[in-house]
């Protein structure tokens, strides 16, 4: 009898902790739709359904690509505190070539940020690398090449970025 007693209040033990966990564990879900992570979790879904921020410029950007056979691979996503977005990706996946896309919140800033990073010409070189930047508005297209492949993309890399800045003012940003 008072092994079956032990058992008994073992168990109901043992399931009130249970219970308990599971009331934390959800607890901390529910804290969570009410902070920064709900909405991070939700912007990162949009991105990657090509919706939301930049989503349909991003999307023809691919097509535009990929109809010249020129697959962009290795996405990458960052934005800052001031609302400035980019992405990043490898060209065909070699890490000696990339597009960087970088939306801004302002025209001035992209002007004051894109002369901080790369400088102030639209093409510079070096005998390891290449850098090529397109502007309109508030966006910055940019191709880095590298090594002995340097310069491989340009003259598609220019006719896309250019046919692509052109139709920008009908993509919501």
């Amino acid at each position: 009898m008072k092994r079956r007693l032990a058992a008994m209040l073992a168990t109901a033990l043992t399931a009130g902790t249970l219970l308990a966990g599971c009331s934390g564990e959800q607890d901390k879900k529910e804290a969570g739709s009410y902070t920064t992570q709900a909405y991070q979790d939700g912007t990162m879904l949009a991105l990657s359904q090509g919706k939301g921020l930049d989503g349909r410029f991003r999307k023809e950007m691919h097509q535009a690509f990929a109809r010249e056979q020129i697959k962009l691979t290795d996405e990458k996503f960052t934005e800052d505190n001031s609302g400035n977005t980019s992405y990043q990706y490898l060209i065909n996946s070699q890490p000696a070539q990339n597009i960087t896309l970088h939306v801004f919140s302002s025209k001035p800033e992209r002007v004051s940020r894109i002369a901080n990073w790369y400088g102030g010409l639209q093409v510079s070189e070096t005998s390891g690398a290449r850098t090529e930047i397109y502007n309109k508005d508030n966006t910055s297209l940019v191709y880095t090449s590298m090594g002995k492949e340097k310069g491989k993309y340009s003259k598609k890399v220019k006719s896309l970025f250019t046919g692509l800045l052109e139709h920008l003012g009908t993509y919501e940003h």
